[in-house]
C-alpha cells in the first residue's frame, strides 16, 4: 500500500512581527495551553541547585576540608571576577547566535525580550539534559507572537552545535597535552559529521514536503489520518520541520559551531586563570589541562542528564586536572569555575524568569471569549 500524505504542500510561514501581531492570531496554541508557573519552576530549581551542593560537598570531602581552606588561603581573589566576566563573554557570544536563530525563523522580537528569554534559559540549564531550555520557545511565544512548535528547534541547534564547538576544544586541550594532533582532527571529524547530519535533518524537513503516514500501517493509516489529534500533531510537527529548516542550513550550522567555540573557549580560559590564581604556573601546559578538563567536564555533565550535570561535571573537571595539579588545588578550582560558571549563570536565569513572571501565567483570553489570548502587557 502507497504512503498516505496526511497534509498538502504548503508555503512557509511569513515572518512575525513583534509588537504588530496577536500572540494567538500569529501561531497556534505553545506545546502548553495552561503556562507554566514561576513557582512551580522555582520548586524545580531549588533540587537542582541541592544536586549541585551535594556534588559541592562530594568534591569538598574528596579534596580534604582542611587542604582546601590551606589552598583557597594562598588564592587570588581578583581571578574570581574575571572568571565572571569571562562566563559573561561567553553568554554575549551565545545570545548573537540565540537571536540569529530567532530572526532565522522569521520572529521579531524586541531586543531587550529576545535578551531576558536568552538568559531565562540559564535558570533552565540546571533541569535534567537541560530539557528547561525549551520553555524559550513558550516565551517568544507569548512575548512577540512567534509560533512555539516553530521556535523549538532552536534549543536542539543551539545545544548540538554548543555540544560540537566543547567537543572541539576537548580535543584541542587533549593534543596540547600529548602533542599528538590526532585527538584534536578526530574531534573536528565528529563534528564535521554531525553538522552533516544536522543539515540532512534540516533538508528533509524543508517547507513544501509532504508529511505521511509509512503505508506499512494499511487500513490503520487512513483512521489515524482522519483524527483531528494526529491531524494537529502532524501540524505542530510540520511547523517545527519548518524551523529546523530554517536554521539548520550549512551555513548557519558553520556559524554557530565557530561562534559557540570562541565563546566557550572563554570558560577554558577562565578556568586556566584560576588555576594560576592557586599559585600554578600559568603555561602552555596548564592551558591543555584547563581545556580537556572543562569541556570533557561539560559533555559528561550533559550525558549525564542529571540537573546542571551535578556530580558528573565536576567529578570529571576534578579527576582531569588532579592529573596536572595536587588534590587540593583541583578540587579547589572545581568548586570556583562550577559556581562562577553554571550557578552564577543560573542565577542571572531566576532574575530574568523574575521579569518575565507575566509571560509564565497562562494566556488570558480575549473578552470575545473567542479563544484568543491577549497580546503581552506593554512595556
Amino acid at each position: 500500500m502507497s504512503k498516505l500524505a496526511l497534509s498538502s504542500k504548503e508555503p512557509a510561514p511569513p515572518a512575525v512581527d513583534g509588537d504588530a501581531l496577536h500572540p494567538a492570531s500569529a501561531a497556534p496554541e505553545p506545546p502548553s495551553a495552561a503556562g507554566p508557573r514561576l513557582g512551580r519552576i522555582l520548586h524545580g530549581l531549588l533540587w537542582s541547585g541541592l544536586a549541585g551542593l551535594i556534588a559541592a560537598i562530594a568534591v569538598g570531602v574528596w579534596g580534604d576540608w582542611r587542604q582546601l581552606a590551606s589552598a583557597f588561603g594562598h588564592f587570588t581573589w581578583t581571578a574570581f571576577p574575571i572568571a565572571l566576566g569571562l562566563t559573561l563573554v561567553n553568554a554575549g557570544l551565545r545570545f548573537i547566535k540565540w537571536h540569529y536563530y530567532v530572526h532565522r525563523i522569521g520572529a521579531r522580537p524586541k531586543l531587550t525580550d529576545s535578551l531576558l528569554i536568552f538568559v531565562a534559559g540559564f535558570a533552565m540549564s540546571v533541569t535534567p539534559g537541560k530539557t528547561g531550555e525549551f520553555l524559550k520557545a513558550y516565551l517568544l511565544w507569548r512575548r512577540c507572537g512567534a509560533p512555539a512548535w516553530k521556535a523549538a528547534p532552536i534549543t536542539l541547534a543551539e545545544r548540538t552545535t554548543d555540544g560540537f564547538a566543547i567537543l572541539l576544544l576537548a580535543g584541542l586541550g587533549v593534543t596540547i597535552l600529548t602533542r599528538s594532533p590526532i585527538w584534536v582532527a578526530g574531534t573536528a571529524v565528529l563534528a564535521a559529521a554531525g553538522c552533516l547530519a544536522l543539515a540532512a535533518l534540516g533538508a528533509s524537513a524543508a517547507p513544501g514536503k509532504e508529511w505521511r503516514l509509512p503505508g506499512a500501517l494499511g487500513p490503520l493509516a487512513s483512521r489515524l489520518a482522519a483524527r483531528a489529534k494526529v491531524a494537529a500533531l502532524v501540524a505542530r510537527l510540520r511547523e517545527s520541520g519548518h524551523g529546523a529548516s530554517a536554521i539548520l542550513d550549512p551555513r548557519s550550522l558553520v556559524f554557530a559551531v565557530a561562534l559557540g567555540t570562541v565563546s566557550w573557549s572563554a570558560e577554558s580560559v577562565a578556568l586556566w586563570n584560576t588555576l594560576a590564581a592557586f599559585g600554578q604556573p600559568p603555561s602552555l601546559a596548564l592551558l591543555g589541562s584547563a581545556l580537556a578538563a572543562l569541556n570533557a567536564g561539560t559533555l559528561a555533565g550533559a550525558a549525564s542528564l542529571l540537573p546542571g550535570g551535578a556530580g558528573a561535571a565536576e567529578a570529571t573537571i576534578a579527576g582531569v586536572l588532579v592529573q596536572a595539579t595536587d588534590r587540593q588545588v583541583a578540587a579547589a578550582a572545581t568548586l570556583i569555575i562550577r559556581l562562577c560558571t553554571i550557578w552564577f549563570g543560573a542565577v542571572l536565569g531566576i532574575i530574568a524568569l523574575f521579569l518575565l513572571r507575566d509571560s509564565l501565567a497562562p494566556p488570558r483570553a480575549s473578552p470575545a471569549g473567542q479563544g484568543r489570548t491577549t497580546s503581552p502587557p506593554p512595556e
